[in-house]
């Protein structure tokens, strides 16, 4: 279609497009584009590769229809196949695009709307009354209450029908600053407003109708999430404070001392030289290297942080001169935007201030040259330290004081100050210009200029255009260093700031909370829509990274952080330590809780390779499986590992009981097996601080190990099945197995289909057995057996009637044995 401008003389900002090009296209059965750009000029796209097939496997899911030749442009996406009619996505109002504003408005199905991010939101839903506007926009700025946005950029979101529990779901494809508003039209129905400040509107429709299958197809598209080793699913401490490696050591010593499980040991910027990439403090941090072997003799893993920007002084930081060399760094768009005073030997590169001492400069991951120098970078460093994993911070990028008169502290020159042109000082900023304590009032703020030039070699382009995407450019040009220095080894990377596909190439986490009772819930939050985005790989500072917590809090965030994916303990500078071995009373709930987790870790595994072959999600809301309970599409203080274990962690100070909602089901206690209760229900439970409560849902059969003190161990140990009986006494699961840490064609992996039905346990393997070998199934709990057996059978062998026992008051039956998990297993009840 072509669209051209009502009025030639209205405008909002100025510089209207006059004439558009709507292109609609099918890429799958469920799965449609609409893309609206200027008809004459090119205009910036997203260089984000996407997987977009031709043309659609099957009939359609969905009719897009527009208005007729003459009349004002709208247009309507509608399903078809299940609820017939139902429209998706109905815009009402005019299409505004001009240079720097664009914006569409439409009519939503329901209020029942999910994801947009990075934001602070304190609900998973969103609310439409009154008006709430957010933006989108990476931003260096910790979490806060409130209308905020923060580090990444996803504007993505799901609507859910409550009649029919169908859902969709929507991705603006656009990595400009932007916007978007919920509220409510004058008749009641709900409605949207997006609004970007550049690119074009790129809008891709996902029919599901599950959400499990909008997460499949959002991932195909975006890219399937990477595959974390086996070890980083263990428990993991951090903090920006450790003052030498003596410190680390008395950390460890605590943990170990407590008997609570740890796998990982991060260390934040204390360990540099001034605060440099690749170079470590030789006087304080004399014997790092010694330290990293100890951990890793100890059987941890060690991650170290990388900072983007790089100090100017080049004849005394070869890292920094080497960059220079291959001409890495983010320059100015125009050289008339040189301050006047800026050293010669900084040619054009933009240059800022963040954690060195003095002036910075900022690699542009865009471009293929900076991949290679960062790469020989990470492989020198590791020539000194040898590390297993990279965190990526301050990669929005953050920068100090932009357009801020600071103190001068010496630097050859005083802070970043941006120009003031279309660029740094655009027509419409967005709100966050007016939130989040925006010292300077400008979209530039404590970031670099928006007037800056980047490249990926072949096309140039404006940073006003690719801020959003600089994390996800360093993300993939760390995964492809660590692909080079680690061969055939999975790389783990952990980002702060993400895009759209990051979830390729790296973790996250939900950047710098503080001990607050609110920050402790908003994180049940964040770790939801993060596996919308196709990050599942999620967690938050567990007992808060800003401020101290008190005993209490720190318990409760230790047993939530446990069922966290990303499960990491990290505070900051100034603040005392915080690790759980501090306090006798956390140490000992978080050596409980720790052990749970582990004991699971099969599971959690499980869940991760099917969140890699296929895009599922790992932490699901209530409403997944349940999307017509109205009650559960309200629930964010309760969440899934996959179908099989739901966790009701306890949000409230004081608290020593929660109320829990159960949906239809049979649901058992994960550590009792006792059955709770026959869903749909909520019901007050005891939970005193010593306890989280967690259940298991009837129908799943969960594999397990024996729990150790590391994964190294862990894994070594015998395997059980938990196997949760529906109301039908049936129930189904897999295990997926390999080493843990290298890539794999499935016929090198082990996966292994399990059922129980009529009385009869089959555990059937597929592809590979050589990963367990060595390795057997022991032990077997039945949650909600109905009787004692009269006799049990092993692949046809029976078993002696001191090998299982039947705890009559829970309904649990438990079995030992000892069958090889290479082989078929059948045990049969009778």
């Amino acid at each position: 279609l072509t669209l051209a401008k009502i009025d030639p003389s209205l405008t909002l900002f100025d510089n209207d497009i006059r004439q558009l090009t709507v292109e609609i296209i099918s890429h799958e059965d469920y799965h449609a584009q609409i893309k609206i750009y200027d008809s004459s000029i090119p205009r910036y796209e997203v260089p984000v590769p996407l997987n977009l097939p031709g043309t659609p496997s099957g009939s359609p899911q969905y009719v897009i229809t527009s208005s007729i030749e003459g009349q004002p442009f709208q247009f309507a996406v509608e399903r078809l196949g299940g609820t017939v009619g139902e429209e998706l996505f109905n815009t009402i109002g005019a299409l505004i695009f001009e240079d720097q504003f664009l914006q569409l408005t439409t009519i939503l199905p329901s209020t029942y709307l999910y994801g947009f991010g990075e934001n602070t939101h304190s609900t998973f839903k969103h609310t439409f009354s009154p008006r709430t506007t957010q933006p989108i926009f990476a931003r260096d700025h910790g979490v806060e209450e409130g209308i905020l946005n923060v580090y990444g950029h996803h504007p993505y979101f799901v609507n859910v029908n409550p009649n029919t529990g169908e859902a969709h779901s929507v991705l603006f494809f656009n990595s400009n600053a932007m916007e978007y508003s919920t509220f409510l039209l004058d008749d009641g129905k709900p409605a949207l407003t997006l609004r970007s400040i550049g690119g074009i509107i790129d809008l891709h429709f996902f029919l599901g109708p599950s959400l499990e299958d909008i997460n499949r197809q959002y991932a195909n598209m975006v890219g399937f999430p990477v595959f974390p080793q086996y070890w980083s699913l263990g428990f993991q401490l951090c903090r920006w404070g450790y003052t030498d490696p003596q410190h680390v050591r008395e950390v460890r010593s605590r943990m170990k001392a407590m008997g609570i499980p740890q796998d990982g040991q991060t260390l934040d910027i204390d360990y540099m030289y001034k605060r440099r990439d690749f170079t470590y403090d030789t006087v304080i941090w004399t014997d790092l290297p010694n330290l990293m072997q100890e951990l890793h003799n100890d059987g941890l893993k060690v991650t170290l942080i990388k900072d983007p920007a790089l100090e100017v002084d080049w004849p005394n930081y070869p890292p920094a001169q080497r960059g220079k060399d291959a001409d890495v760094y983010i320059k100015w768009q125009n050289p008339a935007y040189i301050p006047a005073d800026q050293d010669p030997s900084w040619n054009d590169y933009m240059v800022g201030k963040v954690w060195p001492d003095g002036p910075t400069v900022f690699p542009d991951f865009l471009n293929p040259a900076a991949h290679t120098w960062w790469a020989g970078e990470l492989q020198l460093f590791y020539q000194d330290v040898d590390y297993d994993a990279i965190w990526i911070d301050m990669n929005e990028p953050a920068n100090f004081d932009t357009n801020i008169k600071g103190v001068d502290d010496g630097s050859p020159r005083a802070n970043l100050k941006c120009p003031y042109n279309h660029l740094d000082s655009p027509p419409y900023p967005t709100m966050q210009v007016r939130i989040g304590g925006s010292a300077s009032g400008r979209i530039s703020e404590h970031t670099i200029c928006m007037s800056g030039n980047q490249t990926d070699g072949a096309n140039n382009y404006l940073h006003y255009d690719v801020h959003s995407l600089y994390g996800w450019s360093e993300a993939v040009a760390t995964y492809t260093a660590l692909e080079q220095l680690f061969p055939g080894k999975r790389p783990v990377v952990l980002s702060r700031s993400t895009f759209v596909g990051s979830g390729k190439y790296t973790t996250h986490w939900l950047g710098d909370n503080a001990a607050i009772w609110s920050h402790l819930k908003m994180s049940v939050v964040g770790i939801l829509e993060f596996n919308l985005f196709g990050i599942p790989m999620i967690g938050a500072d567990i007992c808060g990274f800003n401020m101290e917590p008190d005993m209490e809090m720190c318990a409760r965030w230790m047993e939530l952080g446990a069922f966290y994916p990303f499960s990491r303990n990290h505070n900051a500078q100034g603040n005392a330590d915080q690790d759980p071995g501090i306090w006798p009373e956390v140490g000992a709930i978080s050596r409980d809780v720790l052990l749970l987790r582990y004991q699971y870790l099969p599971y959690l595994y499980t869940l991760f390779h099917n969140a890699h072959m296929q895009g599922d999600s790992v932490i699901r809301p209530v409403f997944s499986m349940f999307p017509t309970d109205t009650v559960s599409l309200d629930v964010d203080d309760q969440f899934f590992w996959g179908t099989g274990i739901m966790v009701a962690p306890v949000l409230t100070q004081g608290a020593v009981q929660r109320d829990v909602y159960f949906p239809s089901g049979e649901w058992y206690d994960l550590r009792t097996g006792a059955r709770v209760t026959s869903g749909p229900t909520t019901l007050t439970v005891p939970a005193p601080m010593e306890y989280i409560p967690v259940y298991v849902y009837g129908g799943n059969i969960i594999p397990y190990q024996e729990p150790a003190l590391s994964t190294a161990l862990s894994r070594q140990n015998p395997f059980g099945l938990t196997i949760s009986l529906d109301a039908s006494l049936s129930a189904a699961g897999e295990l997926f197995w390999d080493d843990g840490e290298d890539e794999h064609t499935m016929a090198e992996t082990y996966l292994a289909s399990i059922t129980f039905s009529a009385n009869t346990l089959t555990l059937q393997p597929l592809h590979s057995v050589d990963p367990v070998a060595g390795l057997n199934l022991e032990t077997l709990q039945f949650f909600g057996y109905p009787s004692a057996p009269s006799g049990i059978e092993v692949n046809g062998n029976a078993l002696p009637s001191t090998d299982w026992t039947f705890d009559g008051a829970t309904n649990v039956l438990s079995v030992s044995l000892s069958a090889p998990l290479g082989g078929t297993i059948s045990v049969i009840l009778s």
